[in-house]
């Protein structure tokens, strides 16, 4: 089978593999060369590609998976490649660290702008 990997933004991965194992939204699925075509919607977890039994990992947010024929489509909104599950932790912790951080930063500036908003309010109504 072929699977391309495709975020919002560019295509991550284009390559051939033996075993998908995904994470649906009823469970974790696996799809081989010869299964039906179908599509799937995908939930927040791990999706391993496997090819001559060496397993490529990547965390992935929700997405939908199609198999029509000899091809897969996975599209997601985010994914992160990990070299083994451990390293793909790692990664997943230092990403959600700086996530965080992120949205610290965004959350002060929310609370300014309602804090000036509300000010601005109470100078009009003086």
């Amino acid at each position: 089978m072929k699977v391309k990997l495709v975020l919002p933004y560019r295509t991550l991965l284009e390559k051939p593999v033996d075993k998908i194992t995904a994470p649906g939204t009823k469970g974790v699925f696996q799809i081989l060369p010869k299964h039906i075509d179908v599509v799937w919607s995908l939930q927040p977890g791990i999706l391993t590609l496997t090819k001559d039994n060496e397993d490529e990992f990547f965390a992935i947010q929700q997405g939908t998976l199609v198999k029509e024929g000899d091809e897969v489509s996975i599209s997601t909104f985010q994914a992160v490649k990990g070299e083994s599950l451990e390293k793909l932790h790692e990664t997943l912790a230092e990403s959600y660290v700086k996530q965080d951080e992120r949205e610290k930063k965004a959350n002060e500036v929310l609370i300014k702008l309602e804090t000036d908003t509300i000010r601005r309010f109470m100078e009009i109504e003086s």
